[in-house]
């Protein structure tokens, strides 16, 4: 008697990128506006200060308008969004960071969010709403061309699931059973 030998696993493919980005920085259009006004009334209280009264200390407050924007840009700029054929990750922070990693086999449903102003210029938000007990819900905000990558991930959470031989079960509390025999 030939005892059969294991048979390999085929060999499972690589995780292969699909986009990689940030949110995009018209996300602080109303932050940038609003220093830009503020900038704009500390220029003009200069100038309208009679000339013996100005001070070049007038001109720092343009350090708050400048400081405010340039630490919003720097936090959207410092959070990165990565979406693999296995998985989406989010990372967000400047000198500390933090990666939340969503596994796309636990994706149940996804939808597309696109604000006026994103939609002008061609973004939208991605949520992605999940059975991880701990992100319920995941949000993959002003991304470019949302509707394409949303696809993307649908396309790719759907072959994970077949891959790993995920089912998702949907059970609705509200629905009244028949009576046991």
């Amino acid at each position: 008697m030939n005892p059969t030998p294991d048979l390999p696993d085929a060999p499972q493919p690589a995780e292969t990128p699909l986009w990689r980005g940030h949110p995009s920085q018209w996300t602080n259009f109303g932050v940038y506006f609003f220093c830009l006004l503020l900038a704009a009334g500390v220029i003009a209280a200069y100038f309208l200060v009679p000339a013996s009264q100005q001070t070049p200390l007038i001109l720092l407050g343009l350090i708050v308008p400048l400081l405010w924007a340039l630490s919003r840009w720097v936090a959207t700029k410092c959070q990165r969004y990565e979406v693999t054929s296995e998985r989406v990750k989010i990372t967000t922070g400047l000198l500390s960071r933090r990666t939340n990693e969503l596994e796309l086999y636990r994706v149940r449903d996804y939808s597309v969010v696109e604000p006026f102003w994103l939609r002008l210029v061609g973004c939208g938000d991605i949520a992605l709403v999940t059975a991880d007990r701990t992100t319920p819900q995941f949000v993959l905000h002003a991304v470019p061309r949302a509707n394409q990558l949303k696809d993307q991930i649908r396309t790719h959470t759907e072959k994970m699931r077949l891959r790993r031989g995920v089912r998702d079960l949907e059970i609705d509390p509200h629905v009244d059973l028949p009576p046991s025999t």
